[in-house]
């Protein structure tokens, strides 16, 4: 039998240690890869398939800590960091959803829910559909690739897994746009909603019965969901926001600039 050397044998439990665990913080944050519909064991499965990719073709690795408490540390280091670069898509996806919520309760169809993709519970149908829409511009712009990618960038820009500081307080204040962008593609509804919520109002005050009841909601309900029909296709610019800023909180954990 061929003996194998104790230094190529922590090189290849090097190559499979810390991509691993990397892929595992991703897994756990990032939009489709860590949804909640997908079994735990296929996820798990895929985390090691793209880390067998990657200690196949990236390194050099660093060496393994010596001693448990070191192992624990790196490992609690290297998930929290694939969890932050995950985060960044999962942040542009909920900013999309929260538009639907913010909207829905505007013109009142908050009270209409459906099964959703990722949460156990049962969320509006406006958030549900706007949370779909925002995976769907998640994918079609390339955003699970320039999150991989970026993975497998980071291990030679930043191969311990500590960020800078900046690049973390810069990744908490993105994650503060997730309201103030979503209620910025909410807007027209919650201009049509306070337009349509005034008129019914004189309508009820000249005419007791044209009430909320009899003429108000139907008005109300069928107005937003016009006026957002209408809007949805001029939400580019803010997404491309969304999109731009998030590659640069990505350029700037992994040490790329930014």
């Amino acid at each position: 039998m061929v003996p194998i050397p104790a230094h190529e044998v922590m090189a290849w439990l090097s190559a499979g240690f810390w991509p691993f665990l990397r892929m595992t913080g991703v897994f756990l944050t990032a939009p489709i890869l860590g949804s909640r519909s997908v079994p735990v064991l296929q996820r798990v499965l895929m985390s090691a398939l793209f880390a067998a990719c990657l200690g196949a073709w990236g390194g050099p690795w660093p060496p393994l800590p010596e001693g448990i408490v070191a192992i624990l540390y790196a490992g609690i280091l290297q998930i929290s960091f694939g969890a932050a670069l995950g985060l960044v898509g999962r942040v542009i996806v909920s900013t999309i959803g929260a538009a639907g919520e913010i909207a829905g309760a505007a013109i009142g169809s908050n009270f209409a829910r459906t099964s959703g993709l990722d949460q156990s519970s049962e969320p509006p149908v406006l958030y549900n559909i706007l949370n779909m829409t925002g995976m769907l511009v998640y994918l079609g712009a390339g955003g699970m690739f320039w999150t991989l990618l970026a993975v497998s960038r980071s291990f030679h820009t930043s191969p311990t897994g500590v960020p800078a500081q900046l690049a973390l307080q810069q990744l908490a204040d993105y994650v503060g746009v997730v309201l103030a962008s979503g209620t910025i593609l909410a807007l027209p509804a919650l201009a049509a909603a306070f337009a349509l919520n005034v008129s019914i109002g004189l309508a009820n005050a000249l005419s007791p019965n044209l009430n909320i009841f009899s003429v108000g909601f139907p008005i109300l309900f069928l107005g937003g969901i016009w006026v957002i029909g209408s809007s949805i296709f001029f939400i580019e610019p803010t997404v491309a926001n969304l999109m731009l800023e998030g590659a640069h909180r990505l350029a700037g954990l992994i040490g790329d600039g930014g």
